[in-house]
């Protein structure tokens, strides 16, 4: 009797222990690459030259998106709007928040949204987020405040790979705390999402692994670009290096799902934050029009693959439009949460489309705006305004965006927007129209402009009333203390030789006479202890000549000659004060405007803005050559 007993229990603790692991949530594994264009990966299809069998692992063994896109064209929205699923331009996250020298601003994601940590903690996952964050650097954005029980990473928008010093503001932490020692950034992301996977196995987890890679700059390991010596284009060799290091990391952490038998209970998702931006590293957008931060398809349109092994079917190729905003509502029906009305999801749980069979499209509208530039797609039709469409003007993000002039492409015949079919489909571009007027006017203004400037208060297409950006002067100079003008209207000095020129009536050599843009790029001339100083800055790296003597107050004839390889001469009173060559040349227009007399749109040099000068600037001039 005893001994049947045994067996009994036993067999009630089979079945109990049986029970227990049917009902276990599976595992979530959220990757998100960055700047990765829609050409790369190999299985995409359109170039071959750079092999990433690891992540075209994820859509052999699920379903890779043909149409996949992202809300925004660039970093910081993408991810505001997938770790919340809603519309970031509901929020006001319409720009990047600007770099880490901007941190004392308390710019970031709203805390009146839920992240997809806030909502998986609470259904009980154990949550890790490590990568990039990007959404706010004052204390409380930090992840460990969003709903996340690790984090490892950064909180700017990037990151040298190989010196985790390389900027004071934006280091490498551990929790909180600094890690002097990461190791090439790449690698340190999988291991500690490893790490994490490794302890947390035997609970249902959640793991944010945003890489940084393969966003600039181009550091790559030798062992990773060593395998691409049959490349000519140095550029190129070197991001394929970062390309197949990112491959390479991913391959790891999917090998450690299969090493602890968690394939089938871990749902992965994978996307690129925005399309690639081809000119500074190479990544493709395959046959797309445009770039990263542009509304074409080039900047919006992206890889995008899930894998739930056992639940979704192997190899397929979806062709509907979807959106990373579908993410989180994916990831919560899978958990088992049930979105609720009052969360306010615009993301789709797209289950029911990959492992139900259900075969209606899951939006009946996909929409962006960003600054002027917007589109709106609906079936195989965008309307779409984006950089060099009539109407929008470089660096006037302070703008409201309008629909009229937007241009109608048949993405089904034209993928690559080479041919606006407007005119011949006037009932096509009104109903587009009208499905972007109405979205939009849900739509808060945005909470800031590029690089941390506050903005206006204003309300979808009203005009918008900028603290800073507007012009308060002729566009064409000279100018005065105190005088302001938009980026729009500002000179066109990116690849160019220009001159700046000024007389200065000075009590002491102290401030700012002429700053144009702010902490990722532009140039200002001040004094820098005295003495005065060109400063610049290219893709946030800062680089500055000094004059060799202390300038005394009075008045005098200021002068900066700058060339378009960088080459500086600075002149006081028509005499050479001090020469050299700068680290780094401005090859992108700033997106902040000029200001005289003070920095009033961040912090371009050595000093802390608006550093508004010891006396009186006039006659400031601008020469581009």
């Amino acid at each position: 009797m005893k001994k049947r007993n045994l067996i009994y229990t036993g067999l009630l603790g089979a079945l109990a222990l049986s029970a227990q692991g049917a009902e276990r949530k599976p595992n979530i594994l959220l990757i998100v690459a960055d700047d990765l264009g829609y050409g790369e990966l190999t299985s995409q299809g359109f170039k071959k030259d750079i092999p990433t069998p690891n992540i075209d692992s994820i859509g052999k063994n699920g379903v890779r998106f043909t149409n996949g896109y992202v809300s925004g064209p660039y970093c910081s929205p993408t991810r505001a709007g997938l770790l919340t699923g809603r519309y970031q331009e509901r929020f006001g996250h319409e720009f990047n928040p600007g770099p880490p020298v901007e941190g004392n601003n308390a710019i970031g994601l709203a805390l009146t949204e839920k992240t997809a940590g806030d909502r998986l903690k609470a259904a009980g996952y154990t949550t890790g987020w490590f990568g990039k964050s990007h959404l706010g650097n004052a204390p409380e954005f930090h992840p460990l405040n969003r709903g996340f029980d690790e984090f490892y990473g950064f909180l700017g928008g990037a990151h040298s790979y190989e010196n985790p010093g390389a900027d004071s503001n934006n280091p490498i932490l551990r929790g909180r705390e600094v890690d002097r020692n990461p190791g090439y950034l790449t690698e340190a992301f999988a291991r500690e999402a490893v790490s994490f996977i490794e302890r947390k196995k035997d609970v249902p987890w959640f793991v944010y692994l945003p890489f940084n890679a393969v966003h600039a700059p181009l550091e790559v390991a030798e062992k990773y670009e060593g395998r691409f010596t049959s490349i000519e284009d140095p550029k190129r060799r070197k991001f394929a290096g970062l390309l197949s290091s990112l491959d390479d990391n991913v391959g790891v952490v999917l090998n450690k799902l299969k090493e602890l038998n968690l394939e089938e209970d871990t749902l992965i998702l994978f996307i690129s934050d925005n399309g690639g931006p081809t000119e500074q590293t190479t990544s493709s957008n395959g046959p797309l029009h445009g770039f990263k931060a542009q509304t074409w398809e080039g900047g919006i349109r992206v890889p995008f693959a899930i894998q739930w092994k056992g639940k979704i079917a192997a190899g397929a190729l979806d062709p509907r439009p979807v959106i990373q905003l579908d993410l989180l509502p994916t990831a919560l029906a899978a958990a088992g949460v049930t979105a609720q009305p009052d969360w306010k999801l615009d993301g789709v749980n797209l289950l029911p489309y990959v492992k139900d069979g259900k075969e209606e499209r899951p939006h009946d509208a996909l929409f962006w705006r960003f600054g002027q530039q917007l589109a709106v797609r609906k079936g195989d039709w965008k309307l779409v305004k984006g950089v060099g469409t009539p109407g929008v003007q470089p660096g006037a993000a302070d703008r409201p965006a309008s629909i009229e002039g937007a241009q109608l492409y048949n993405l089904a015949d034209d993928i690559g927007e080479t041919t606006d079919l407007a005119a011949k489909n006037p009932d096509k571009v009104k109903e587009l129209a009208a499905l972007w007027n109405s979205w939009n006017s849900e739509l808060v203004a945005p909470k800031w402009l590029p690089d941390g400037r506050r903005a206006a208060r204003r309300q979808g297409n009203a005009p918008a009333a900028a603290e800073t950006p507007v012009a308060k002067a002729d566009g064409k100079g000279p100018w005065k203390s105190g005088d302001s003008l938009s980026a729009a209207d500002s000179p066109r000095v990116a690849g160019k030789e220009f001159v700046v020129a000024a007389q200065v009536d000075l009590k002491e050599a102290k401030g700012v006479i002429a700053a144009q843009g702010a902490g990722v790029n532009g140039y200002s001339l001040y004094f820098l202890d005295g003495k005065l100083a060109l400063s610049v800055r290219s893709r946030k790296e800062l680089s500055s000549v000094v004059s060799d003597k202390v300038i005394p107050p009075g008045t005098h004839k200021i002068e900066a000659q700058v060339t378009a390889t960088g080459a500086v001469v600075l002149k006081v009173d028509g005499e050479k004060a001090g020469e050299g060559t700068l680290k780094g040349v401005i090859d992108r227009q700033p997106g902040e405007g000029l200001t005289i007399g003070g920095d009033g749109q961040g912090a371009v040099g050595d000093y802390t803005a608006p550093a508004e000068v010891a006396g009186v600037v006039s006659d400031v001039t601008v020469t581009v050559k």
